[in-house]
């Protein structure tokens, strides 16, 4: 498990410095509205369109924060920013489902329904029902839901990408964040019907998106489900680490022969995705990285699964929860202006882009959550 001292010091600043931060200067009064990211210089940069994702990241950062007590304002951020995401994003266009950005004054910038941003609208309502206690968050979850199954469902399983539908591939991403999503809803109601669409999906993960004997997971699908990008399948070693933790959140969901698929999953993203330097690659194949870039999400994500490896597995072979959330710090937190972050750095080690991005604090977050609040 993560180290009490590393735990504390990480927690200490989320509390003292990432939450006040991405509270003030990354909150548009104005709008009621989080913006989308802050120069280096930590200042708001407020023309950028504002994803739908990103106000439901923050919504849920913010929840979990109020509840565990990081951050006493937390719930009324939440109720004034949920109140101001489903006013501009849900239904604002006249079209069922969710806008995916709006510019700062509420004009729609682009009407796509996504599914990605879907999963994630779910889990801030889910989180936002646990913070407020308001019923209407779960009356807006399952309308979201009778949404998607109405207009984006697939006849081959899942759901499509994206509407108006488009010629791109399939992703286990988006249903990766949507089983994620399902798991949260179950757990603020502890209602079945959540746990069934979870195991739904669940199922696909184990029929369609590991491959090469339970080793690798694809990304990218036809929409038929039938991977992409073989024989090498090029994968992404923090979406390894990601549905890791995920697979183990629910005891009712584990898969009767999960160790298997899990176990390689692990060896796989740490062989050829994790190299000696500590660096997570964005993409590799068996045969190693083809992607050297790395981002700050990957080690959060790394951090959970160590966890659950050493926790679930007896796994103490291999690298620790503070080895990457010290990998984390040293690379992305230290070099950047108090409570954010450099989010992305190509081979060579330089910054590629030049901002903050506010989605980062999610990925924080559930780390620090998944460390334990005490």
């Amino acid at each position: 498990m993560i180290r009490a001292e590393e735990r504390s010091s990480i927690r200490a600043w989320l509390k003292e410095k990432a939450l006040p931060l991405w509270a003030s200067n990354g909150w548009d009064e104005r709008t009621n509205s989080f913006v989308e990211r802050l120069s280096f210089r930590g200042a708001p940069l407020l023309d950028t369109p504002r994803r739908a994702m990103v106000q439901a990241r923050q919504i849920y950062t913010f929840s979990v924060a109020h509840r565990a007590g990081w951050f006493g304002e937390g719930a009324e951020l939440v109720a004034r920013a949920g109140a101001a995401m489903i006013e501009r994003y849900y239904e604002a266009d006249g079209a069922r489902g969710w806008a995916f950005s709006v510019a700062r004054d509420g004009a729609i910038v682009d009407g796509r329904r996504d599914l990605y941003t879907h999963a994630f609208i779910l889990l801030s309502l889910a989180n936002a029902y646990e913070t407020t206690r308001d019923t209407a968050y779960i009356a807006l979850a399952d309308a979201t839901l009778s949404f998607l199954d109405r207009d984006m469902a697939s006849e081959h399983g899942g759901y499509v990408e994206t509407l108006p539908a488009s010629d791109s591939p399939r992703r286990q991403n988006s249903h990766m964040h949507l089983f994620e999503a399902l798991l949260s809803l179950f757990d603020a109601t502890r209602s079945s019907a959540y746990l069934e669409r979870a195991r739904v999906v669940r199922d696909i993960f184990f029929r369609r998106f590991v491959q090469a004997e339970n080793s690798i997971l694809v990304e990218f699908f036809d929409e038929h489900w039938r991977p992409l990008d073989g024989p090498l399948f090029p994968f992404e070693p923090g979406h390894h680490f990601e549905w890791i933790w995920l697979l183990e959140q629910n005891e009712e969901l584990r898969h009767f022969d999960q160790m298997t698929t899990v176990t390689r999953l692990w060896e796989t993203a740490l062989r050829a995705g994790v190299g000696a330097d500590g660096r997570i690659f964005a993409r590799a194949t068996v045969d190693g990285a083809v992607d050297h870039s790395t981002r700050l999400w990957f080690y959060t994500e790394a951090a959970k699964a160590a966890s659950v490896m050493r926790s679930n597995y007896k796994r103490s072979d291999g690298p620790t929860p503070s080895d990457f959330l010290d990998e984390m710090r040293v690379r992305f937190l230290e070099p950047a202006t108090s409570g954010s972050w450099i989010d992305e750095f190509d081979a060579y080690g330089a910054a590629k882009v030049d901002f903050a991005p506010a989605s980062s604090l999610y990925h924080i977050c559930c780390a620090i959550r998944a460390s334990g609040s005490d």
